[in-house]
């Protein structure tokens, strides 16, 4: 009995020691760890939204846990009872969620509606600045199909780079990055040679990397200047363009449009380089706004000290944008004449068309270039 008694001691007192240990295990167990929500957090599928879109969205707490369908979401101060939201119309929109007691973060989106389609021109007579900077602009025709082509674009982009009265664009012709107009052109001038690139026109074909005909163009006399703004409002491009005439032209000139994204990689490989389809294609043309051999601009507003203005709104960004941010436009007014010339391979092409490059203007979207 002596030793039952022992042994029950024994269990009574490693019982007590466990149940009182100091080592805090007991009140961890017996008070389970506390799972209330401190805050929340409201967001949207998109940053950004156009009218007529919906956005999705999502309120979690600080576990990470979905409350959605449990949280109370507010639009402007009014319940939203359906989600997806629908953005019907312009304006500021914004979003708060609460769940017991608990409020979100604001979420706000300034929605706009996009332009109606409109084009229309004026002159004003007497507000064209005194003097223009002459600029350049580097037309390339190119191809990843071509291996001769990279060392071209290189001095492109080493030509832009290094001024800033220079620009340069790509016309892609037999590969996806194509369009309409870069393939007419291709025959429309004879372009039988690739690369081949204009400085300011078919007239002068750039010896690259030689700068020389490049920096003879840029000391030219500007007798016209042009002014470039251009922005996307609710998924739609508005865009205003002044040519300012110093002296009155005595030819017909016309005014070019162009929709460029300044970098972009292709599907297809490019030849000649290491690189592959992982080649950076610079100041590639996606769009033509005018009619591919430009649009006359009247003659009675090309009066010398007068400037001519261009509004376009509405227009569409075609499907091969891939980068909205990335995207410039290229304004320039040329003339239009036949002349005979010797192509690389010594084909006499004879009255083949050509223009001249009056000036040239680059902006990027959401930006504006003034008169200089």
């Amino acid at each position: 009995m002596k030793n039952v008694l022992n042994t029950l001691s024994l269990s009574g007192l490693l019982l007590f020691l466990s149940c009182s240990g100091d080592d805090g295990s007991a009140s961890e167990n017996q008070n389970p760890p506390d799972n209330s929500v401190s805050s929340i957090s409201l967001s949207f599928n998109k940053t950004s939204y156009l009218a007529g879109e919906y956005g999705f969205y999502v309120v979690r707490d600080d576990q990470n846990n979905v409350i959605t369908d449990e949280a109370f979401v507010t639009v402007n101060g009014t319940e939203v009872e359906t989600n997806p939201f629908g953005f019907e119309t312009s304006g500021t929109y914004t979003f708060v969620a609460t769940y017991e007691n608990i409020t979100s973060n604001s979420v706000t989106f300034e929605i706009e509606s996009a332009s109606e389609y409109s084009d229309t021109s004026s002159f004003s007579s007497s507000d064209t600045p005194n003097s223009f900077t002459k600029k350049v602009l580097l037309e390339d025709f190119t191809g990843t199909w071509c291996p001769n082509c990279p060392p071209a674009a290189a001095a492109v982009k080493s030509a832009v780079d290094g001024n800033s009265n220079v620009f340069g664009v790509g016309y892609h012709d037999g590969d996806p990055m194509q369009i309409e107009e870069t393939m007419f052109w291709s025959g429309y001038y004879h372009v039988t040679g690739f690369p081949t690139v204009y400085v300011n026109g078919p007239d002068t074909r750039w010896n690259f990397p030689n700068m020389a005909q490049v920096n003879s163009e840029l000391t030219e006399e500007a007798t016209v200047g042009l002014a470039l703004e251009g922005e996307v409002v609710g998924g739609k491009l508005d865009l205003e363009v002044s040519v300012g005439f110093k002296t009155t032209p005595e030819e017909e000139v016309k005014l070019m449009i162009y929709l460029i994204e300044a970098t972009q990689t292709s599907e297809s490989a490019q030849a000649g380089s290491s690189q592959g389809i992982n080649y950076v294609h610079n100041d590639v043309l996606l769009e033509v706004y005018t009619d591919k051999l430009g649009d006359v601009i009247p003659s009675n507003n090309t009066t010398a000290g007068g400037v001519y203005t261009r509004t376009i709104t509405g227009l569409d960004l075609p499907s091969n944008v891939i980068d909205v941010t990335n995207l410039k436009l290229v304004a320039f007014v040329r003339n239009t004449y036949t002349k005979t010339f010797v192509d690389y391979f010594n084909t006499t092409w004879e009255n083949s068309p050509h223009y001249d490059i009056y000036n040239v203007q680059e902006v990027h979207l959401g930006e504006s270039a003034s008169f200089d």
